[in-house]
């Protein structure tokens, strides 16, 4: 029998199980923010999103109608049915199918069809995309359960999985490049992470000591983040598993001091599930098949030829690495200084250049590097099979899962070459037509970011004050939970939950508040004491009768020196950034008025069961409730190991008058 030395059964379990976990966080982090965002007196009311899509054909409106619901009642259900079958499928392999998968996607698709803002970004379309490949991963049955041995092997493992492995290049390697082609000047002078750590949306502890690094290091670092990020892409595709092994660390590592210095929810865990791509079995300790026969044992002729040309390209290929990254940045050590000196060395001009030539080189190699993952998977279930059924069947199943993986890579290609339009222009018009076909449902998506750095001159930071008294205003501030408010809070550990509200905050104060108009909206439901709302911040400077007016100030932020008290010091630079408001300011009701926004007395149709569990979600905040389902189900599946674990019996593989067969350890001397 002839098996693969590499197998991938344990890989794709591994990823599927991680998948399971990044939809959990996912649908319970919106879960509990849905009552404030989206109920009717929320800060975007489902029943006017809904309304603006009437004539098309949602979803959730397609259910409303069905079951004479509510939108909110229904996006609440699907919510709830969501979060309890990805916490199941934590728990039981057997249910981490295509069709349980097909579900979670169009869960969380057809809530992202009717949030609006608060679910515009990049980790959201990402999740989308990523879950529709994963439908591809899973086993195309109802039920996935192991009835012999070796019956978890899937021949289009390899496939499936590089679908995976192109979507994490294609992640990577754009978010590299466009800090370059983005032309924002902190990237090219590599002292963007010097504003980093401070101005990104929702930073940790450790953002407050790795803005104090000296900026030599700030400098080394960016560097550095280009050719992990871009550099060691196209290791990707590479033939030799050890480049792939050594791509896969290299981007880990670098995640996890991404997810250290700044709150991304569930994104870095997400860039790390689909660098899963680039491993296998034998990577986590796996070994499957073990050769016992004495001829497979003995080394081939010339071995050590092959084993010292591999050596060799490997060697080549690190001296390369090198020679590149002191040479694109300049890096060397500076004696006048004593410290280590960095800058880049090319153009805009060198770089448009390099992009020109090398993104149709990445193409290809992605191209051929596909084409031998089918052949090789085809080769694989033709020959492995023992049944006549089974070397007709298998081949089939593996050759149209090729076609399909060569549709998703020709068309996912427009938007990868979104940064570099040349490059684009010259794929064929009929890839583009396909693009705007599924366009809509984010499964082909563009990637890059961060492409220019914001705070340079400080954080600005929005701050909400309410006062009682009109004429003599005290004015009063609210407190987010997480975002940067008071100047002796110390920055947050949020992940994996985003609070989108927070999120959003940081974007209006990167604009204009005409720009915000959900703003507008939040802070009449902060004038009429919505209690939805009032549970998305941490503190109600009002907590028994609504202030009079509010006004918005913008701050800029910045972090303190070390030794001290405080973490931030600000300075106010605008004290009217939103016009004082109140109940009786005409335009401001007027607006709120035409958009249908006024208060809403009549209550929602009642749900015993559903009251129940929002009560029960009211008890936690939104990072416990959001690790609450994924701490749950993982405390069983540790329980179910310890009380349902039976004693493993390794296979070997036999020689007979028949082949090589599989027989278990006690039968090996048979």
């Amino acid at each position: 029998m002839f098996l693969s030395s590499i197998q991938y059964t344990h890989t794709r379990n591994l990823y599927l199980t991680l998948m399971s976990i990044v939809y959990t966080f996912a649908l319970a982090s919106l879960y509990w923010q849905q009552p404030g965002l989206y109920s009717d007196n929320g800060i975007l009311p489902l029943r006017l999103q809904v309304r603006q899509h009437e004539k098309t054909n949602l979803f959730i409106v397609k259910l409303a109608r069905l079951f004479n619901w509510t939108p909110y009642r229904i996006m609440e259900c699907i919510l709830l049915i969501s979060i309890l079958l990805s916490s199941l499928m934590i728990i039981f392999k057997c249910l981490r199918t295509s069709l349980t998968f097909s579900i979670l996607w169009l869960s969380y698709y057809s809530c992202f069809q009717v949030a609006g803002q608060f679910l515009y970004f990049q980790w959201d379309t990402l999740l989308l995309e990523t879950g529709f490949l994963t439908i591809f991963v899973a086993p195309m049955r109802i039920l996935y359960i192991k009835q012999k041995e070796n019956k978890d092997y899937l021949y289009q493992d390899r496939i499936t999985l590089w679908l995976i492995r192109w979507l994490a290049f294609r992640l990577l390697f754009a978010s590299g490049i466009v800090k370059l082609t983005g032309g924002d000047e902190t990237w090219w002078a590599l002292t963007a992470t010097t504003y980093h750590y401070q101005s990104q949306c929702l930073p940790t502890p450790l953002a407050y000591y790795a803005h104090h690094t000296p900026i030599w290091l700030h400098k080394l670092s960016t560097a550095l983040v280009y050719m992990l990020m871009s550099g060691t892409g196209i290791l990707f595709f590479s033939p030799f598993r050890i480049h792939r092994l050594i791509a896969f660390n290299l981007q880990i590592f670098l995640q996890i001091l991404i997810a250290l210095t700044g709150n991304y929810n569930f994104f870095n865990l997400l860039t790390i599930i689909v660098c899963i791509g680039l491993i296998d079995d034998q990577f986590l300790g796996y070994s499957q098949w073990k050769i016992i026969n004495n001829e497979q044992k003995s080394k081939k002729p010339f071995s050590w030829l092959f084993t010292l040309f591999r050596r060799l390209i490997h060697l080549i290929l690190l001296i390369t690495y090198i020679y590149l990254t002191i040479r694109w940045f300049d890096i060397h050590w500076n004696n006048k200084q004593q410290i280590i000196s960095t800058k880049i060395t090319f153009t805009h001009a060198q770089l448009d250049l390099f992009l020109r030539r090398f993104l149709p080189v990445c193409l290809f190699i992605a191209w051929c590097s596909l084409i031998f993952t089918i052949g090789r998977s085809v080769f694989i279930a033709i020959c492995c099979p023992k049944k006549i059924y089974g070397k007709i069947f298998h081949p089939l199943v593996t050759m149209a899962y090729g076609i399909l993986a060569m549709s998703l890579f020709f068309v996912s290609m427009v938007p990868f070459t979104v940064i570099e339009r040349k490059t684009g222009n010259a794929l064929p018009h009929e890839l583009q037509l396909w693009y705007n076909k599924f366009q809509d449902y984010h499964i082909f998506n563009a990637y890059g970011l961060f492409r220019s750095m914001t705070g340079i001159n400080g954080r600005p930071e929005l701050i909400i004050e309410g006062a009682m008294n009109t004429k003599n205003p005290k004015w009063k501030e609210y407190e987010f939970f997480y975002k940067p408010g008071s100047l002796s809070a110390a920055p947050p550990f949020v992940a994996p939950h985003q609070p989108r509200l927070d999120w959003q905050m940081w974007f209006a104060a990167l604009s204009h508040y005409q720009h915000e108009p959900w703003l507008a909206f939040f802070l009449y439901r902060l004038l009429t004491n919505q209690p939805e709302v009032l549970r998305l911040i941490q503190t109600n400077p009002f907590p028994t009768t609504p202030p009079k007016q509010i006004r918005v100030l913008l701050y800029h932020y910045n972090f303190t020196t070390p030794p001290s008290k405080d973490y931030w010091k600000r300075e106010l630079i605008n004290n009217e950034w939103f016009p004082i408001i109140s109940l009786e300011s005409q335009w401001f009701m007027s607006y709120i008025e035409q958009q249908n926004m006024l208060q809403i007395t009549k209550p929602l149709p009642t749900s015993i069961l559903l009251d129940i569990i929002r009560s029960i979600s009211n008890f936690m905040n939104g990072t416990m409730f959001t690790w609450f389902p994924v701490i749950i189900a993982l405390v069983l599946v540790i329980l179910r190991k310890i009380l349902c674990t039976k004693p493993h019996i390794p296979i070997f593989i036999k020689k007979d008058n028949e082949g090589y067969q599989p027989v278990p350890l006690k039968d090996k001397n048979n």
